[in-house]
């Protein structure tokens, strides 16, 4: 889910026609996020319809709870004219802070603003390829941390809860993984921030390069970054989690002259389809796990469903004791 800091460009035609018959390239539409979830989101509208909704099968999902599972629709005409219709949502649909009627469809101008139940306010726009670029790179900013060019911890907060809708839908589960910096601090007194800043950089590109383009990989701060993924079973969660703390631990950081190596340790926790768990008790318990590397030596991997079921042992036993 990481998009590795590429931008997407809006592609130009080529052709051998003249002038006068060439059909010059439609201009890119999107739906601008305005108030109700991450400011400056670019929902690209392809096609003649676009769906939006609570629920996950539409083209545009908001987790609000005053949207309907299947609020309104965007469709485009012949003319490529744009038509927004509210259906028979319990929470109505606004054009320019009109409410619209239900199942009738209204004509959206260049600029107007569609806002879905009681929060969600959306900005239609016709962009051509400089202002496409220019509204990317000012949302990029919002969403990326300036030192790493991960996500942010806010956009990863803001993003999990839907990766793992999406991630069951497709019948898999979701891992969470805290990775923090082995001895941070010795590298900042050993060579100074400047090059502990390197460093991290390094790090982050470490991580990119152990993870999948539908990861989603953030600096969560200071020296430690946090990774969703979707997976299969615990045992895969255990391997992605290996391989990223074998990669970092294998790569040696190279700073102009210096050269010196970088450990880290990684708590995993995950939610299978048939156990699942709040986005709030995947962090936690990564967390948990990540404590419990740190504490018996560092440099490994520690998986928090093996600290749970020792805890529920543990208790199980203490009651026995009791009884």
């Amino acid at each position: 889910m990481d998009l590795k800091g590429t931008t997407q460009i809006c592609p130009s035609p080529v052709s051998d026609e003249s002038e006068e018959t060439q059909i010059p390239p439609p201009t890119p539409m999107y739906l601008i996020m305005v108030h109700g979830g991450t400011t400056g989101a670019m929902l690209r509208i392809d096609g003649r319809t676009t769906t939006l909704g609570r629920a996950a099968d539409n083209t545009h999902q908001f987790h609000d709870p005053t949207v309907s599972r299947r609020h309104a629709v965007l469709s485009h005409d012949e003319k490529n004219l744009a038509w927004v219709t509210d259906l028979g949502s319990s929470n109505g649909t606004y054009l320019d802070n009109k409410r619209i009627s239900a199942r009738k469809p209204t004509q959206v101008e260049d600029g107007s603003r569609i806002q879905l139940g009681g929060s969600i306010v959306l900005k239609y726009v016709c962009l051509n390829p400089y202002d496409e670029r220019f509204q990317r790179e000012m949302f990029e900013r919002t969403v990326r941390d300036n030192l790493t060019g991960l996500y942010n911890r806010g956009y990863f907060l803001e993003q999990i809860g839907p990766l793992c809708e999406r991630n069951l839908l497709r019948n898999l589960g979701t891992a969470v993984l805290m990775v923090d910096v082995d001895h941070f601090k010795r590298i900042n007194d050993a060579y100074g921030h400047d090059v502990g800043d390197a460093a991290l950089r390094e790090v982050a590109k470490s991580l990119r390069d152990s993870t999948r383009s539908e990861d989603l990989v953030a600096r969560y701060g200071g020296e430690e970054f946090i990774v969703a993924l979707p997976v299969s079973s615990a045992e895969q969660a255990m391997e992605r989690a290996e391989r990223i703390r074998g990669l970092l631990a294998t790569r040696p950081v190279r700073i102009g002259r210096r050269e010196f190596g970088i450990t880290a340790s990684v708590g995993v926790s995950y939610s299978t389809v048939g156990r699942r768990r709040t986005v709030n008790a995947l962090i936690a318990t990564a967390d948990l796990a990540l404590y419990q590397a740190k504490r018996t030596g560092r440099d490994r991997v520690v998986d928090a469903g093996q600290i749970l079921l020792d805890g529920e042992r543990r208790t199980e036993s203490f009651d026995a004791l009791a009884v």
